[in-house]
Parts: C-alpha cells; sequence; structure tokens
C-alpha cells in the first residue's frame, strides 16, 4: 500500500474501521505526515468520519492513538503481572513450549509424550560423544533446537529461576551429566576471561568449492557448514586430541601462508625495476557511487511529477541527470606506478606484515592487498589482487604457483 501511494496509484486511502490503531502515537503520525501526505495521499476513516488531511480532525485522530497506546501499555501491564502470578502460583514459565512440551487446557505447560523420545535420543547421542552438529542430523532437528534441549534447566524439571517446575524430570539426570561433560569437554568458549580481543585479518577468505566466507572463531577460521571437497582438502596428518576433523584451521596457519606469500613479494621486488617505465596502469572502472544517487534523483524527480504532473521540469531533471549518468559510467585509466615506487612499496609488505601481528593494522594491510582469498581446505589457496596491487606490479613478481609449508604446535603442513 504504502509502495502504491508513492508511485501515485491512487490519492485516497478509505478505510471502513479500525480494530486497533498503530503501536503508539510517534508511528500513526509517522505514517500519515512522513509516508502518505507527502505522496498526495490522504486518509478517510469511515467509522470515525475522520479525514486525517482537515486540520479541524486533526485533535479527534491524534486522541484517537493516544488511546489506543493507552490501552495498549495497560495491557502489557496486566500480561506481565498474569505471568508472574502463573509463575509464583503453579510454577509455569510463561512463554511458548520448547521442544518437547505442550499446553494442556488449562495453558499450563507439561511434557508432551509424542516427543518425549525425541529428546531423550539427542541426550543418549550427546552422552555418547556425538557433536550436537551430528546430533541434529541423526534426529532431524535443526541445530539450535538441538542446543536448546541441552541446555535448558526445564527437562530436568527446574525452571531458569532454579526453582521446582510443576513437572518431574524428563530425562535420566546420569545421562544428562555425562552429555553436559562430554560437551564440556569439547568447548572451546569455557567461560574463562577472555585475552585481549585479537582482529581476524583475513576476512576475505572463501571456500574455493562452495564460496562459502570463512569466520573467525575462537582463534580459527572455521567453515560453519563445511561442503565435502574442503574437509576432503585436510592435511595427511595423525589424529589427536582438539583436531577439528577438516572443518577449521588455526588462525596462525592461514594468516603464515600470507606472511609467506608477502615475504616472497619482498624478495623479488627488484625484479620490478625491469619493467621500462611504469607498472601496470590501475583502470578505474565506472563511479559506481554517484550512479546510485543518480539513480536516487530518478525516483525522487519521478514522484515529483505524479504529483505536480509538470512534464517540463521532469525533461529538464532527467536529461541533465543522463549527462551526469554517461560522464559516471566512462572508465577513467590511471597513470601507471613508477618503477622505483613499486619497488618501495613492495619491499616493505613482509615487514609491515610481520610488524602488524596481532594488531588491526594486519587486517588493513589484507584488504588493501587482496579482494578475495579462495581454500581448499589447508591444500590450495587462490589470491585474488587488488586494483592498488597489480598496480604496484604486485602480481608480476610472483610465479604463478608458489608452493608453502607452515608449521605450528609440532606440526608442518
Amino acid at each position: 500500500m504504502l509502495e502504491s501511494a508513492r508511485e501515485g496509484r491512487f490519492d485516497v486511502l478509505l478505510v471502513a474501521y479500525v480494530a486497533r490503531w498503530q503501536r503508539n502515537l510517534r508511528q500513526t503520525l509517522n505514517l500519515l505526515e512522513e509516508s502518505l501526505h507527502p505522496a498526495g495521499v490522504t486518509v478517510f476513516f469511515a467509522d470515525e468520519e475522520l479525514l486525517s488531511s482537515n486540520p479541524r480532525h486533526w485533535d479527534q485522530l491524534v486522541d484517537e492513538a493516544k488511546g489506543a497506546e493507552s490501552w495498549l501499555r495497560k495491557h502489557r501491564r496486566r500480561v506481565t503481572e498474569g505471568l508472574a502470578a502463573k509463575l509464583a502460583t503453579k510454577r509455569d514459565p510463561g512463554g511458548r513450549p520448547p521442544y518437547g512440551f505442550r499446553r494442556n487446557d488449562d495453558k499450563l505447560m507439561e511434557p508432551d509424550p509424542d516427543r518425549l523420545p525425541t529428546v531423550r535420543r539427542v541426550f543418549e547421542l550427546s552422552a555418547a560423544g556425538t557433536t550436537d552438529r551430528d546430533v541434529a542430523a541423526e534426529v532431524e532437528l535443526p541445530l539450535f533446537t538441538v542446543r536448546g534441549i541441552l541446555t535448558s534447566p526445564l527437562y530436568f524439571g527446574r525452571l531458569r529461576d532454579g526453582g521446582p517446575a510443576n513437572w518431574s524430570p524428563v530425562v535420566d539426570p546420569a545421562m544428562a551429566r555425562r552429555a553436559h561433560d562430554r560437551r564440556a569437554a569439547r568447548a572451546t568458549n569455557t567461560g574463562r576471561r577472555a585475552a585481549a580481543k585479537r582482529p581476524y585479518a583475513l576476512a576475505m577468505l572463501h571456500c574455493a568449492d562452495c564460496g562459502v566466507r570463512l569466520t573467525g572463531d575462537t582463534g580459527y577460521y572455521r567453515h560453519r557448514d563445511p561442503c565435502p571437497a574442503f574437509i576432503e582438502a585436510r592435511p595427511d596428518l595423525p589424529p589427536r586430541p582438539g583436531r577439528t576433523h577438516g572443518k577449521a584451521y588455526r588462525r596462525e596457519l592461514y594468516e603464515d601462508v600470507v606472511g609467506q606469500v608477502l615475504t616472497e613479494v619482498t624478495l623479488n621486488a627488484d625484479l620490478v625495476t625491469r619493467v621500462v617505465g611504469a607498472v601496470t596502469p590501475s583502470r578505474q572502472g565506472p563511479d559506481r557511487l554517484t550512479l546510485a544517487r543518480i539513480a536516487r534523483k530518478r525516483d525522487a524527480a519521478t514522484a515529483k511529477y505524479l504529483r505536480d504532473r509538470d512534464t517540463d521540469a521532469l525533461e529538464a531533471t532527467m536529461a541533465r541527470l543522463d549527462d551526469e549518468e554517461r560522464d559516471a559510467r566512462d572508465e577513467k585509466v590511471e597513470d601507471g606506478v613508477p618503477a622505483a615506487e613499486a619497488v618501495r612499496y613492495l619491499k616493505e609488505l613482509g615487514g609491515t606484515w610481520a610488524a602488524a601481528d596481532g594488531g588491526q593494522g594486519r587486517k588493513m594491510l589484507a584488504e588493501a592487498l587482496f579482494e578475495r582469498i579462495e581454500v581448499r581446505g589447508f591444500r590450495e589457496a587462490r589470491l585474488h589482487l587488488t586494483d592498488a596491487a597489480i598496480a604496484h606490479g604486485f602480481g608480476a613478481v610472483l610465479p604463478e604457483r608458489l608452493a608453502i609449508s607452515v608449521s605450528g604446535r609440532g606440526e608442518r603442513i
């Protein structure tokens, strides 16, 4: 309806009656004064005989909106008081029942017999050492539903305030403790005081096969939902406690790869002097920011025309925007970077990367050099350079393929 109003498809919005006004007075006024009236649309409420554009009806309209908000605030208080009374007298937590529970005819929460076997199966698998993700696949439930089951006190007959619920435990306490212990042994975040936060430098790290971005998590670059090709590309190393089975690799391993690439660039920087004159010029494409601004101006001019029907003004505005758009779409070619400047730039990369370890500078440097880094597990990485890196000869001093080994915690990969 609002989109149609902005496009000028109607002038009057006819409302038969209102069961309840906007959620609060501010939203009512915003809807009228910032969305409908500027688009040339007035609202007529037939039941109350109110016309939103009529100044004489303004006080009554505001009173209606104010009364609706007053009712809503009082209703919220009564709901809060009712839930508190139910908790105190019936030991009912209120809210939507989690998986394995339902509400009976008295609107009280109780265990659901049809779903309890699945709940108990979740605890059995977890107690046997199965990861939450694999448990979710086994019982065909969403991952966060499984995690909610394993961490909620409701399944032990307790409310979140620690007090007893109005039902008995639905799982064996001994089995629940085993599940808790097995999950705690695998936990990477145990509630200990966190060390100083270190930025993840490689925000452009992606899986080479499925394209999903790897995210920084507790010292690892992690593939949240790893594809088979990514897992198969794990190194041939003997298993040991704590290994991630090819789903994630430690931060320092991936960043060490980038560090060795930059070291190679630094060592070969003098090769740039063989280029006569300037290194590859940097090509700048269309000005995307200007094009976006022009698109917004076109929309505004069209909306204005729908209100005032001034054809001459619309044609003049569109002609001016056409000229600006042609200029913005022209591809501009900058002067090439002098070879001496490129050599200085490349020789400093390795040292700058090493000196920025643990700080924000390493992330800024990576973003200046790489548009995207695609990795296949820990066997192969493909680097996509930024225009600035190419213009300074980064690609000219590296072979097409570079073999690199990294080590950490007694491993060499």
